[in-house]
This record gives C-alpha cells, sequence and structure tokens, in this order.
C-alpha cells in the first residue's frame, strides 16, 4: 500500500493517547512519507519542535473538538495559540448544536471569521463535519456553508462517534463537495481496496488513527 502513504494523516485525537504512541505516529508519518499527523493542541508545541520547521508532513491540530459548541472567542484563542505553536493546519468542528438550533445563521459568520485568521497565516483550514448527525439536507447546506466561507478542506467526520466505516457514504461526501474545495475522509476500518476507491474517487486525505492493513 505503499501508493496510499502521501494520503494518509495518522490522527492522534483519543483520549488516552500517550506521548510514546504519538512518537510511533511520528517515525511511521516519518519513515513512510505520510501526508500529516493530527494531534490534540497541547502536543502541539512539541511535535513542532520534533518535526522541525523543515518536515514535509503537515502538522494539524483540532478546534472545538469533539463537539464543536465552544463560543467563537474561545475557538478564535485556541487557533491564536495553535499556529503559534506552529500548527499548518487547522481542523474545527461545525457547531452542530446551533446547526439544530434557531442560531444556526451565526455557524457562516463563525467560519468566515475562523478562515480568515487562518489564511492570514497563510495556514490550511478544514471543517469537520458529523456526518452521521445530519440528515441529507443539513449536509449538503453545511458543506455549502463551508465552501461559501472559504474552507480548504471539508471532512465527513470527527472519528469520536463508533459509527465504522461506510464506503458508500464517503463517496456520497465527496460528489457533495465541490472539486475546487479538498475531501478528507475518516478511514477507520477501511480495506486497503476501499482506500484506493476513495483516492481514484478523488479524496485527497484519509484519516486513520491507526495502520493495521
Amino acid at each position: 500500500m505503499n501508493h496510499l502513504f502521501p494520503y494518509i494523516e495518522r490522527t492522534l485525537l483519543h483520549p488516552g493517547v500517550t506521548i510514546n504512541e504519538q512518537y510511533q505516529a511520528l517515525d511511521e508519518v516519518t519513515q513512510l512519507g505520510m501526508a500529516g499527523l493530527t494531534v490534540a493542541p497541547f502536543w502541539v508545541k512539541k511535535f513542532r519542535r520534533e518535526m522541525g520547521d523543515t518536515h514535509p508532513a503537515v502538522l494539524s491540530t483540532v478546534i472545538g473538538f469533539p463537539f464543536g459548541y465552544q463560543r467563537t472567542e474561545a475557538k478564535q484563542t485556541e487557533i491564536e495559540w495553535a499556529l503559534r505553536d506552529g500548527a499548518t493546519e487547522i481542523e474545527v468542528v461545525l457547531n452542530t448544536s446551533a446547526l439544530f438550533s434557531s442560531t444556526s445563521v451565526w455557524l457562516k459568520i463563525e467560519l468566515a471569521k475562523l478562515v480568515a485568521l487562518v489564511h492570514a497565516q497563510e495556514k490550511l483550514f478544514t471543517v469537520i463535519l458529523e456526518s452521521s448527525l445530519l440528515d441529507p439536507e443539513q449536509l449538503e447546506k453545511m458543506i455549502r456553508t463551508a465552501t461559501d466561507t472559504g474552507a480548504d478542506f471539508v471532512k465527513n467526520a470527527t472519528g469520536a462517534l463508533s459509527t465504522g466505516f461506510s464506503l458508500e457514504a464517503a463517496l456520497q461526501f465527496r460528489q457533495l463537495v465541490p472539486k475546487s474545495v479538498g475531501v478528507k475522509i475518516v478511514a477507520d476500518g477501511a480495506t486497503e481496496t476501499q482506500l484506493e476507491a476513495l483516492v481514484a474517487a478523488g479524496v485527497e486525505r484519509l484519516s486513520a488513527r491507526r495502520l493495521d492493513l
């Protein structure tokens, strides 16, 4: 599966993640030429030091993880610290609670503010949608909101919910996102053949907690 490594991001966001597990993942990212490493905000500064400034892999972190219902100001502060610590990509979890409420109009305003903050530092911005919680109409609306505000990538899930991998749902998600915007798919549990199908369909990043193929 060497041809898939450039698409894979090791994602280390579960609550019991250890420093040794993260070091092992960094070794895999470096030795296998993977696309990136995603760590909790607490670990960004340390792994920027470990990776240095010239490491080819993206160092991502998450903001508002896993439910996205923090205040916009709190997310802005988290982003500022993450960028200062050396993150090269920011992933923001959509506030699903707001979506299900009458305040959903604020989602676009919030994302626009956060995208501007990240792009001002010439870093990448990803919006994470918890697709399994959204009906088809909500999913299309939120993908449109994310792309309209200037996101570089849209991701189909946080990985925090145990929904299982569905190739059909992942491919449908790719079809809903405009080709001008990148797509990330949480691919834990996917087979090598399924990963190849995602890449063939135009998915740019495959997020995986572990490699067990």
